[in-house]
């Protein structure tokens, strides 16, 4: 029997909706600020500084909401000539790679979150450290399902030897 899981609506599309949502909010943003611009001749010089931060979660939970629907790229040119048991092993000995990597990007995303607090942005005056918390959310939300992705492939049946 063949059992899809299926994803909870709301929560399981949450960084899809976030990153939807402050799209909106940087478009909105800019518009506003173009209006100030050019109809009321002064600009609102806070908004391309907060449209850049919510630009920066924006690209950080995307990249979050990729690497769970599988869609960041890779190369994959060699491993279509290996037989089963070689497709097997390079998937593992990638898994166990990106995990590693993904740790360690963690771990230098919460380095420079905590460091960064005292510095603040020229115009709002907000701590860096909101900014880079998003590497930080991101970082460790694709640790975690990568997490799940080598459990996962540990948990497989080892594949029988190739004829």
């Amino acid at each position: 029997m063949n059992k899809e899981r299926s994803r909870p609506g709301f929560l399981g599309n949450l960084e899809e909706i976030a990153a939807g949502l402050g799209l909106v909010v940087v478009v909105i943003l800019t518009l506003y600020n173009i209006f100030n611009r050019y109809v009321l001749e002064r600009s609102a010089v806070w908004a391309p500084e907060l449209a850049g931060f919510v630009f920066t979660w924006v690209v950080f939970i995307g990249a979050s909401a990729a690497w769970k629907r599988k869609m960041h790229i890779g190369i994959d040119v060699a491993i279509r000539y290996l037989g089963l048991r070689a497709k097997a092993a390079v998937g593992l000995l990638v898994d166990i790679v990106l995990l590693a990597f993904l740790a360690y990007a963690t771990y230098l995303a919460i380095e420079i979150t905590i460091s960064s607090h005292t510095r603040l942005s020229p115009v709002m005056r907000i701590p860096f450290s909101y900014i880079y918390a998003s590497a930080t959310l991101s970082f460790g939300l694709m640790l975690c399902r990568q997490c799940m992705t080598l459990a996962r492939a540990l948990r497989r049946p080892a594949i029988s030897p190739e004829p």
